[in-house]
């Protein structure tokens, strides 16, 4: 029995299967050109996003979909002074941020701060956050705990308030 067929070269069986439904998932042997589409679409949609963050648009774009309740002054000075605190190196400067934000706002709910809080010079602020901590951690988990658990670390070794370390303690062995 002959085949009456013509024989497919090699390049035309592989081309064949560039082609297939079963290989659209990016490893086709051609190149990769539509992978390198989808690179540069990334990078670009990347590049939009940073330089819309940078500008502030997105800020703009947050106060035109709130209601105007959702987004006041108020909101915005809080935001300054917990970025003020979260930015700030050193207890002396750690201790001034704290103390900023804490005569005007309530302590915020938020791991990062409370981690830095936890270097405040005054014994009773570095209670509150642990308290704070102690509160949110029996629901949460911090995504940094490596930076609580040094500063806890700290009070507890260093510490003269027994009732602060004893809070410490606590606070360590639900982190670990």
């Amino acid at each position: 029995m002959s085949d009456d067929r013509p024989r497919k070269s090699w390049r035309d069986i592989d081309k064949q299967r560039d082609k297939s439904e079963h290989r659209r998932d990016g490893a086709t042997g051609g190149g990769g050109f539509s992978q390198q589409r989808r690179e540069r679409g990334q990078k670009s949609y990347r590049a939009a996003l940073e330089r819309a963050f940078d500008s502030g648009k997105i800020g703009e774009l947050a106060r035109e979909r709130m209601p105007e309740s959702a987004v006041d002054e108020d909101d915005a000075g809080r935001l300054e002074l917990l970025k003020k605190l979260k930015e700030a190196e050193g207890r002396d400067a750690i201790t001034k941020a704290a103390d900023a934000l804490l005569a005007e706002h309530a302590l915020p709910r938020d791991f990062d701060a409370l981690a830095k809080l936890l270097e405040h010079r005054s014994p009773s602020r570095q209670q509150d956050a642990i308290e704070l901590l102690l509160e949110m951690t029996e629901t949460e988990t911090p995504r940094r705990p490596r930076a609580i658990v040094g500063q806890l670390k700290m009070i507890r070794d260093l510490g003269d308030d027994d009732e602060l370390v004893a809070l410490a303690r606590q606070l360590l062995e639900r982190l670990d």
